[in-house]
């Protein structure tokens, strides 16, 4: 049994023991309570940030993609809005922890040996430890959030591709099928003058859409290149486009032709 503070000094040492006990351990019951509290509240605040993001990734790996512009665009709105709110989360709580870092570190400058006794040792090693936890949540976040957001990017790509895709080729197919119609057959020099011009009236008319088709279709080349996760459903487009066009080429060039050859005829006959 311990009679006086001399006795206790013989069995721990007096860095341990505080000034109401003979030692020179600096310790303030309050500033203890205020930094266990603070902890406390920090790692509450670190768990759910964690459980918030989770459940943000959760969701987006989740969504399906949609199939027009429109909804696409909405869709990558909504979701970097939710990105950035939650950056803004992430970031206040990254400040709620540094800021108790500082207090507590400020304690040692406080002190008169500079140094931090061994409770505040073992608060700022629970808050750095807190903040590390936090600094890798973010950093997956921001790795997944990142391949996210470039798999909506694309998809807005894809979709706008797919509606100008849509909207070439019905004027293309406009254009063939007046093409077909188009007689090579003239049984005079009038008519088939008349058929030559109407064939050189719808090469100028077609130019636009032919050279808006191969436009689009470098675009989709372009796309490909970028490593697009779609290249399977693009590559298609930017061949059909390409034949259409050498269709529409060719076969303007074959009555051409023909035209030409029946017209020297008729005009020989008529000699």
């Amino acid at each position: 049994m311990l009679n006086s503070l001399s006795d206790l000094h013989g069995y721990v040492d007096k860095g341990q023991l505080t000034c109401e006990l003979g030692g020179n351990l600096e310790y303030c019951h309050s500033q203890w309570i205020h930094h266990r509290t603070a902890i406390e509240n920090f790692a509450v605040t670190v768990k759910t940030t964690a459980q918030m993001l989770q459940k943000f990734g959760t969701d987006l790996a989740e969504t399906e993609l949609p199939n027009d512009v429109q909804c696409t665009k909405d869709l990558l709105n909504t979701h970097t809005e939710k990105h950035d709110k939650l950056k803004d989360e992430l970031k206040l709580a990254m400040k709620q922890g540094t800021t108790l870092l500082g207090c507590i570190k400020e304690q040692a400058a406080k002190s008169e040996n500079h140094k931090l006794n061994p409770d505040e040792m073992e608060n700022q090693s629970t808050v750095e430890r807190l903040l590390s936890q936090l600094d890798e949540t973010e950093n997956a976040f921001q790795q997944f959030w990142s391949k996210h957001h470039l798999k909506l990017e694309q998809c807005l790509q894809l979709r706008h591709f797919e509606h100008d895709f849509r909207e070439v080729k019905v004027s293309l197919d406009s254009l063939m099928d007046t093409l077909t119609f188009l007689s090579d057959i003239g049984d005079c020099v009038t008519r088939v003058e008349m058929l030559l011009n109407d064939l050189n009236t719808l090469e100028e008319k077609a130019q636009e859409s032919l050279e808006k088709a191969q436009l689009h279709a470098l675009h989709g080349d372009q796309l490909i290149q970028s490593n697009h996760y779609a290249v399977d459903s693009i590559r298609p487009k930017c061949v059909e486009l390409r034949r259409v066009c050498d269709d529409f080429t060719n076969e303007a060039k074959k009555k051409y032709d023909v035209l030409s050859k029946s017209n020297q005829i008729h005009k020989g006959i008529d000699k």
